[in-house]
């Protein structure tokens, strides 16, 4: 059997398994999945040697493939390092469901364990069975892409984003692969009929007709193919759907899982993959007249085990009507200061909904939302969830209060009820010497819930304690959290929050955890755009009178600036001093996010609170310190398309004058004269050959034109001057020719209609020309790669004193 198949087809194979790379964090498991697809493919090659079956050498490949995982992963438990053994089975059994473990308990990238390499490197081998089998001894090298695919779909059924540039190196990788299996396999059918022609033919060997047009054409289709296939993804808006709205099931960091019929979403899944996207794009915008709008709740996570933070289990639930949603637990209404916040959110157009329950974006509380279809209210956390609506362009609007409560009121607050244990439970693990220590030590002299609460936050966000970064493990048990307390102290919002929560309840403040949205970024008229790089996670702590208060304990970058995206902390968490505080007591101020950060840099003590919140103040400071809005798109295409516009005959102008401008003999501007007289001809649709002698063209045009006169004699001289520069001993004066070429071009351009002659000023074909040979010059650099290794085989080969490999054959080439 053909040999330069069997390897095409295990190259296809390994580019392939090069979009597995964002699954693990380190690469070892890609040499192991290449010696995978050498035993395959030494095995399948030795089997085609003879006429067997197709299914005998499946079994065989698979057989060999068994040998080689048992010898990689279980060597020390197998007779003689290779043969199985119930002690090797039962080791690679063991490692099997390590891998089934790791990879239900941790998000890609996932650590390269034995079990989950083994697990890797089996399934590229399996594949390499297939495409080897399909595309060599069945000879089907089109069905041999679909094993081919499977590999280069893994990473998409995952969390994992292998960023731009990755994914397309991914595709190029898995392209070439695949392509070059067709070509193998064509090159090989065409041998078996007889004569082989080369499409690439040299001077020494052009026998035969000449095919390269035709080859290069069909190298031009399939780039362009190629080509289009990369760019339409990134010109067609609505392909992507933000995974913080899918409700996909159950898994670390969900919901509390599959109840009956209902399924519910993975909130902490789904922030990761938000905060991992590449680029940030748009995920909802709003209209509201608040100058520093309130965050968006999107999922409640009150349930703390020794695993995760968690949803809570099923909520009871009620319609959702017109008389406005539930009170808010423990909030007094009348007696807490807040601004009423009227919002207009619209989702975005590329939102899907892959569950069967969708939360809506809101303020919390709201107090009334008006939406259309079938929505129910959970009362305990105020969330508003569908079983069947439709996300994408939803239009909702919603009335809440955005409460910032007085810090009187937060220190007198009497401790909570009974009814609230859920929120102060801790598992055991958690409770360690060390933990104890470390609560004792942030807390401090504080005697109030208030106190201890701020207390917290700002140890979170003292400047050089901790520091953002989304590049972390997921994992979420109590021994990840003190190693993150005490040692690593890096992360980003989940860390913080769970944290937070977490010494909350140990110091008893019922807390719980909130994923959802900043507020965004104002992009002008009352308008605010939220992207997926302001998803985030935040504690809520719970003080009677006021309910569930937002806390932010994520820190500031390394430039003092918010860590995550326009995350700010709320006001009545910044306390300032008593004397300020008893001065503005009647005040409600919003405070401007980087003031709030500044103020918790500066480690403010407990007391007091200067500026509380105000709905007419801090426009200014809120929007001054985020980004504004979307990059300007039009302007830059229009920008764009101007300079389209003008490059081919600015183009066509400056290469003039640089010509005229180095021509500094006779010689030289005669050759400059005929070049530019025919490049007039070119843009001026008026056809001519390449083999026209000077003579011959300049008598054709003065017939077609009918020039006379001053025109014609210019012609003449131009075609003279060429042809004694070419051919004479001595050139003629060139003294008048650039005029001459100038006269001439003028007489050529009143022979056009207006339509032609502003093409020829806008769209010279002269200008393009170069740039599109260019572009088939570089469609055809297989063809070019083909013919230059060809020509080196054959250098190697006469200096190795065998017979060169001819270009051609008349003889058929063996099976």
């Amino acid at each position: 059997m053909n040999a330069r198949l069997t390897l095409a087809a295990a190259v296809a194979t390994v580019l392939a398994s090069v979009a597995l790379y964002p699954l693990m964090d380190s690469g070892t498991w890609f040499w192991s999945g290449i010696g995978a697809v050498i035993v395959v493919a030494v095995v399948g090659a030795v089997t085609r040697r003879r006429a067997v079956p197709a299914v005998l050498c499946f079994l065989a490949a698979v057989g060999g493939l068994f040998l080689y995982l048992n010898a990689l992963f279980a060597g020390r438990q197998s007779w003689a390092g290779l043969l199985p053994t119930g002690a090797s089975l039962h080791h690679l059994q063991l490692l099997i469901h390590q891998a089934m473990v790791e990879m239900n308990k941790d998000a890609p990238p996932v650590p390269a364990w034995r079990g989950i390499v083994l697990v890797t490197v089996a399934g590229i081998g399996l594949v390499a069975v297939l495409t080897d089998v399909l595309a060599v001894r069945l000879h089907r090298p089109a069905i041999a892409g679909l094993p081919l695919l499977v590999l280069f779909c893994v990473p998409l059924t995952t969390d994992a984003r292998p960023g731009a540039m990755g994914a397309t190196l991914v595709f190029c990788a898995g392209m070439v692969g695949y392509l070059g299996l067709l070509s193998a396999d064509g090159r090989h059918r065409l041998r078996l009929w007889g004569r082989l022609i080369h499409p690439w033919q040299d001077d020494a060997d052009s026998r035969g007709p000449d095919v390269r047009p035709l080859a290069a054409a069909g190298r031009r289709i399939g780039s362009a193919a190629v080509v289009l296939a990369l760019a339409l993804p990134l010109l067609i808006p609505g392909l992507k759907a933000h995974r913080l709205f899918s409700g996909d099931g159950n898994g670390k960091g969900g919901g509390s899982g599959s109840h009956g019929q209902v399924t519910f979403p993975k909130p902490l899944d789904l922030l990761n993959t938000d905060l991992h996207e590449t680029h940030a794009v748009p995920v909802l915008t709003y209209h509201t007249t608040d100058s520093n709008p309130p965050y968006l709740q999107l999922y409640v996570l009150g349930t703390l085990n020794t695993s995760a933070w968690t949803m809570g289990p099923p909520p009871a639930t009620s319609g959702l009507s017109r008389r406005g949603l539930p009170a808010a637990p423990g909030l007094a209404t009348r007696t807490t200061p807040g601004s009423v916040v009227q919002e207009t959110i619209t989702l975005g157009a590329n939102l899907v909904k892959s569950g069967n329950v969708s939360y809506l974006p809101l303020p919390y509380p709201a107090h009334q939302v008006q939406v259309n279809g079938d929505w129910r209210v959970d009362g305990s956390t105020e969330s508003v969830l569908s079983a069947g609506a439709r996300l994408a362009g939803l239009r909702y609007s919603v009335i809440a209060k955005d409460v910032n409560p007085l810090p009187g009121q937060l220190r007198t607050a009497p401790a909570p009820s009974s009814t609230l244990s859920q929120f102060l439970y801790v598992p055991t693990a958690y409770r360690t010497p060390q933990m104890d220590r470390l609560v004792k030590r942030i807390i401090g002299t504080r005697t109030t819930a208030y106190g201890e609460a701020v207390a917290i936050q700002q140890w979170f966000t003292t400047p050089g304690r901790f520091t953002y970064s989304l590049k972390v493990p997921q994992t979420q048990s109590p021994s990840a959290l003190i190693h993150f307390l005490t040692k690593s102290k890096k992360g980003y919002c989940q860390q913080f929050a769970f944290a937070m929560a977490v010494i909350a309840r140990l110091v008893d403040i019922p807390a719980r955890v909130v994923v959802g949205f900043t507020q965004g970024s104002p992009i002008g008229n009352n308008t605010w755009q939220v992207k997926t790089s302001d998803a985030h996670a935040w504690p809520e702590l719970y003080f009677p009178g006021a309910g569930w208060l937002r806390f932010e304990p994520t820190p500031p970058n390394a430039l003092g600036q918010a860590g995550q995206a326009t995350a700010s902390p709320p006001p009545y968490s910044i306390p300032r001093s008593d004397r300020a505080a008893g001065a503005n007591s009647g005040t409600i101020l919003k405070t401007p996010p980087n003031a709030d950060r500044l103020g918790a840099a500066a480690g403010s003590s407990e007391l007091g609170l200067s500026r509380i919140k105000h709905a007419d103040s801090g426009a200014g400071g809120a929007a001054g310190n985020r980004r504004h809005g979307t990059p300007p798109i039009v302007p830059v295409a229009l920008a764009l398309l101007v300079v389209l516009l003008i490059a081919p005959a600015a183009t066509r102008a400056l290469g003039r004058r640089w010509r005229w401008w180095r021509a500094h003999d006779d010689v030289s501007r005669a050759h400059v004269a005929w070049h530019e007289l025919r490049n007039d001809l070119t843009d001026y649709r008026i056809g001519y050959r390449a083999s026209e002698s000077p003579r011959a063209l300049s008598r054709r045009i003065i017939k077609s034109l009918g020039l006379a006169g001053a025109e014609r004699d210019a012609l003449e001289r131009i075609a003279l001057a060429e042809e004694r520069a070419s051919y004479a001993a001595s050139p003629a004066d060139s003294a008048r020719l650039k005029a001459d070429e100038s006269l001439v071009r003028g007489a050529v351009a009143r022979s056009c209609p207006t339509s032609g002659r502003f093409l020829a000023i806008v769209a010279p074909p002269s200008a393009l020309i170069p740039v599109r040979a260019a572009a088939q010059q570089l469609l055809d650099v297989f063809g070019w790669m083909e013919l230059a290794t060809t020509k080196v085989r054959r250098r190697v080969a006469t200096r190795a004193g065998q017979p060169p490999p001819a270009l051609h054959t008349d003889r058929p080439a063996p099976a």
